[in-house]
């Protein structure tokens, strides 16, 4: 592990510079939104920060180092990057959750569909540009190589490190999918896959990010993104009342994207191992014990759902034959 450490770790000095002041909020901030609303962010994160530096933080923070390893220069500096900060987000998600779901049975939910169209649309060019994105930058990095990519270095490797960090972070703005489906009171929705899915996947790509943004992880970040092209675009073609074809692939689309994952896991963790790969074992082996887990939901899922299918078609047809007999 300490080997790996250092091979992860290895730096030129050109890439710190790149990485640590292209992610500086006062450069990055102003660029994206504008000098006025960097100050509102500025403070408000700067009292996050404050309001989280609890000891037990601190000691939280410390032992995510102990178990992980130092965190890579070239995630350094940027926003969010903190593990307790991040621990935060998916304990809120939770709280959200079970909350929202609580009122929400007492209240009923209310039509958002609108808010949703624009959500649904910023989502399927957010995924579009990530995906592209990845390939483009491990094409250029290592031209032809699958699996066992190394990690950039330069101001290509700072790149595929904010790029990774954008994918690690859309996935808390993804926790708008569970508000929604609480909002408008869609609570069959709110399962225990859903939830579990997006508080793992979060926690994974935030281990990824902090210790090796890049290398091997551009397979999983492409993969992913376009399954969610096509499943953002899906939800909102269905919000104008339209079913696109691949609405019956969706599930096996995803089932299939998670076995590829495995195949990589195996290759990478197990065959080749950190020795030869700059993907770190702990990240590489822990990724195909996960994407069994999903591999194992969403097929109880599709299998479920095929059932109930299945009995609704049988419902519908002993109606329409009583139907019949009674005329």
């Amino acid at each position: 592990m300490e080997s790996m450490s250092e091979n992860v770790n290895e730096v030129v000095t050109e890439g710190v510079n790149v990485a640590t002041a292209q992610f500086d909020k006062s450069d990055l901030l102003p660029f994206v939104v504008g000098p006025k609303m960097t100050e509102v962010i500025v403070s408000a994160t700067s009292k996050l920060d404050f309001t989280l530096s609890h000891p037990y933080a601190a000691k939280f923070d410390a032992w995510f180092e102990s178990m992980m390893g130092p965190q890579h220069t070239y995630s350094k500096g940027m926003p969010f990057m903190t593990p307790h900060v991040a621990l935060s987000m998916a304990l809120g998600y939770l709280a959200f959750v079970f909350i929202g779901v609580a009122i929400v049975k007492l209240t009923g939910g209310i039509k958002i569909k609108p808010i949703m169209r624009v959500y649904n649309t910023f989502m399927v060019l957010l995924s579009f540009y990530m995906g592209t994105k990845s390939i483009a930058l491990a094409s250029r990095s290592h031209p032809g190589t699958v699996f066992c990519v190394p990690l950039a270095k330069g101001a290509l490797g700072a790149e595929m490190a904010r790029l990774t960090w954008l994918f690690t972070f859309s996935k808390v703005i993804e926790f708008l999918d569970t508000a929604f489906m609480i909002i408008e009171g869609r609570l069959r929705q709110v399962s225990f896959l859903h939830v579990y899915h997006h508080v793992s996947i979060l926690s994974y790509w935030f281990c990824i990010t902090w210790m090796v943004p890049g290398a091997d992880g551009y397979f999983s970040l492409a993969g992913n993104s376009f399954i969610h092209v096509a499943m953002y675009s899906y939800y909102l073609m269905a919000s104008f009342g339209y079913s696109p074809w691949w609405k019956y692939y969706m599930t096996k689309a995803q089932i299939v994207q998670f076995c590829l994952f495995c195949v990589q896991s195996v290759y990478v963790g197990y065959i080749m191992t950190e020795t030869k790969c700059a993907f770190p074992d702990i990240l590489s082996r822990a990724l195909l014990w996960y994407m069994l887990t999903l591999i194992a939901l969403f097929a109880h899922f599709l299998v479920t759902n095929k059932a109930k299918s299945k009995k609704k078609q049988k419902i519908a047809a002993a109606m329409e034959a009583q139907k019949k007999k009674g005329q």
